[in-house]
């Protein structure tokens, strides 16, 4: 079923360059479901006609959900938004004989909704010259047999990165629960201060140098690039898992980098910094063992929002994004008391990402971009990715994304008690925030994590990442 928003639609709205962003690298739809504790608030709060109803309020609200890519004459692409636009969202329902007790005793498992069709085909999310029917914004209800119901939700993370994708979620459940509430900050378009005039006669030699993190080919086709920077191996070989980790074991494992004497004076690391390490550690250390990768250094990265260096607002649509990378000697990985080591190496190399060096690094970004424009490659967006997705390299690491609202959409009949989502990169974890405490607090994080069945058997079996990471589900 497809939202009619007939007359209701906002008559403009802003749109958003995505050009002037480093997002448009990440060409891919988000999938996540969201799990709802059977209720008889959930026949009166989550009904089909109110549900619907609520998104629309939502959606005239939130325009660009209702936009689409356009490409211009420069070949810059902005994510636009046009009342005439067909590519309009998409709202379906079902019920199932799967109850939610099933669900628990199956950890939630991703796989068991695909079985019993919860879920929707995901697109591969790619820009392209037409675009018209790619709904930035798909979603199924399901509802289950004992008075249970999942939301299966995605955006195309180009448009809507995952704090804005959960953001807007939570912000239809309010204007489903009857609240009156502004549109949150974490929706609204921000002006691109960090961008530079892609229309420019500059040559591509009056780029700048290449930064490593960021990658470039004309010579090569979309297809042929995307062949070369992934490794060959069978989808069936590939073992996707969620792990947990507790809040307070990760402070246990800071306070342990912070009282080990490798910090100078003045010098800290963040939690994140120190699940960085931990992860790289754990699944460098599994590849090499088993032989899914040759024994050597490694690089390690944590994704970094370039807002935060560079002084920008922290809230609205897009998300600069830059791998903050650190290279890692294989004796840093394959030894667990190097784990303080590695997370000051973590620290200090995501302190060389100033806001010089961002501001340089997107202006070679966009100088190039606009002399491949210039001569004559049709989809020059296809043509950059982040050198650390190379899965031909040795590359591991993390994106902490343990502050998303992904737990705060309630639609009147409570929270949602799980949310589950699906990472298919491997070697590059995920970090969303564990279902909420007693506290309606987090206390445990979910680590979204991919690799080859060899390599998922010995991160099982190291005795550092299973003395803090439990298993929670497998695909």
């Amino acid at each position: 079923m497809r939202i009619d928003m007939g007359e209701q639609l906002p008559t403009e709205a802003v749109s958003r360059r995505i050009t002037n962003d480093t997002q448009f690298m990440f060409q891919f739809y988000k999938p996540c479901f969201q799990f709802y504790a059977p209720s008889p608030r959930i026949d009166e709060h989550m009904s089909p006609h109110r549900l619907q109803q609520s998104l629309i309020i939502a959606l005239r609200s939130c325009p660009l959900l209702l936009g689409r890519f356009v490409v211009h004459t420069d070949h810059t692409v902005s994510h636009s938004y046009d009342p005439r636009n067909p590519n309009l969202p998409t709202l379906e329902f079902q019920t199932t004989d799967l109850t939610f007790s099933e669900l628990v005793e199956q950890a939630f498992a991703y796989s068991v909704c695909q079985r019993h069709n919860m879920d929707l085909t995901i697109p591969d999310g790619a820009i392209r010259r037409s675009n018209d029917e790619q709904p930035m914004l798909m979603v199924k209800v399901t509802y289950l047999r004992d008075g249970g119901a999942a939301v299966f939700a995605m955006t195309n993370h180009v448009a809507f990165d995952g704090n804005a994708m959960f953001s807007f979620l939570a912000y239809w459940a309010q204007c489903n629960a009857g609240h009156g509430v502004e549109l949150p900050v974490d929706l609204q378009p921000v002006s691109d201060e960090i961008s530079t005039d892609q229309t420019s006669d500059e040559t591509l030699t009056d780029a700048g140098q290449s930064p490593a993190e960021i990658s470039v080919d004309a010579t090569r086709s979309p297809a042929e690039i995307a062949t070369t920077i992934t490794r060959a191996v069978s989808r069936d070989t590939m073992v996707p898992c969620v792990y947990s980790i507790s809040t307070q074991d990760l402070c246990k494992l800071k306070q342990q980098v912070e009282a080990s004497g490798e910090l100078k004076e003045g010098e800290w690391v963040s939690t994140n910094n120190v699940l960085t390490a931990l992860v790289a550690q754990c699944v460098a250390r599994a590849n090499m063992r088993a032989h899914v990768y040759e024994h050597g250094p490694w690089t390690v990265f944590q994704a970094l929002d370039m807002r935060r260096p560079l002084g920008l607002p922290l809230r609205g649509l897009g998300s600069p994004i830059i791998l903050a990378e650190c290279n890692a000697s294989a004796d840093h990985v394959l030894h667990p008391d190097r784990l303080p080591a590695l997370a000051r190496s973590v620290r200090m190399s995501v302190d060389t990402y100033t806001p010089e060096y961002l501001r340089n690094t997107m202006h070679w970004m966009h100088t190039t971009y606009a002399g491949l424009a210039r001569n004559g490659v049709d989809e020059p967006w296809r043509h950059f990715w982040f050198s650390a997705l190379n899965t031909n390299r040795r590359c591991v690491g993390v994106s902490c994304m343990n502050r998303i609202p992904i737990y705060d959409a309630d639609f009147g009949a409570g929270r949602p008690v799980m949310a589950r989502s699906f990472n298919p990169r491997p070697n590059y974890v995920i970090v969303f925030p564990g279902p909420p405490g007693e506290t309606d607090a987090y206390d445990s994080l979910h680590l979204y994590v991919t690799l080859e069945r060899p390599a998922m058997d010995a991160l099982r079996a190291d005795p550092e990442w299973s003395s803090v990471c439990t298993l929670v589900s497998e695909f």
